[in-house]
């Protein structure tokens, strides 16, 4: 971890997702000022010292007003405040997208050492199978999913463990075909471990390196595709703080000379993804580095 903190590629990662961790989890804390917003309630005492106002607040006479200190990043087409908007937007996807690249290692991981390990038949059967659905763009598979169930953070996770799965099964077959074959392996067999043990306890810890660098790459995918399915008007239900419907909403008020609704949305959306990239790039020279 020290040499990690030593680079320069994973330090400028961590500072970038590091800014969002902290704004979206303190974007309700409150300091003691008048009107405050805390969980949808208002209270005389205090108010939130990082977001000043609700998400869902509009102010009339301040319809896309530009930046300003009383409005840090400008108000949006209703008269809500985007910095709020946004800090109020950071938590539910700084939750969604590692859940669902959790619950995709989770499914594709198990797939992958199974055809991995086992091999033969089992190999080809599952294989085929996942084969067939990365034939399909990943984007299709999104919309089918969250326009058969409709649009909620379930299906959006839902949609992101599905279409992320095969490539991370794919991913661990393939370091499961190499790690099986080393003599550890061998010898688990020979002392009569079961496969289970075998597949989760000697062959998985040893494809840890690759896998967590491809998790965090698939965090960044995950990430953009929540965006992606906001602005498309499939991500969280409306008047949730959603980063892609910002950026859908304000898309119309650029032709009339309010940009900073679109563009401090995107800007959110490529500072989180390219901090997790740069993560990911850290981790692969630290991995490149002990091999």
């Amino acid at each position: 971890m020290g040499v990690l903190l030593r680079s320069p590629i994973f330090m400028a990662g961590l500072l970038l997702v590091g800014f969002w961790v902290v704004v979206g989890i303190f974007a309700d804390d409150c300091v003691v000022r008048p009107n405050c917003w805390v969980g949808g309630a208002t209270s005389l005492q205090s108010t939130p010292w990082l977001a000043r106002y609700s998400p869902y607040e509009q102010f009339r006479g301040q319809i896309r007003k530009p930046p300003s200190m009383e409005h840090w990043l400008g108000t949006d087409s209703r008269g809500r405040d985007i910095w709020a908007r946004l800090a109020h937007g950071a938590r539910p996807i700084l939750t969604l997208a590692p859940l669902a690249v959790l619950l995709a290692l989770i499914v594709g991981g198990t797939l992958g050492l199974i055809a991995g390990y086992y091999g033969g038949l089992v190999d080809e059967v599952v294989m085929r199978i996942l084969d067939g659905m990365i034939a399909f763009p990943q984007i299709l598979i999104y919309l089918v999913i969250i326009a058969a169930l409709g649009a909620s953070a379930v299906n959006v996770v839902l949609a992101i463990t599905i279409a992320g799965a095969p490539g991370i099964a794919r991913l661990v077959r393939s370091l499961a075909l190499d790690i099986k074959t080393r003599d550890y392996i061998a010898a688990a067999e020979t002392r009569g471990d079961p496969p289970w043990y075998i597949m989760f306890v000697e062959i998985l810890p040893n494809a840890r390196g690759p896998i967590i660098v491809d998790a965090m790459l698939r965090v960044g995918y995950a990430v953009f595709a929540i965006g992606t399915l906001g602005f498309l008007g499939l991500g969280l239900p409306p008047p949730s703080p959603d980063w892609g419907s910002i950026v859908q909403v304000g898309r119309t008020a650029i032709q009339a000379g309010h940009p900073w609704e679109a563009l401090f949305g995107s800007l959110a959306i490529a500072m989180l993804v390219v901090g997790l990239n740069l993560i990911a790039d850290g981790l692969s020279e630290e991995l490149q580095r002990y091999r």
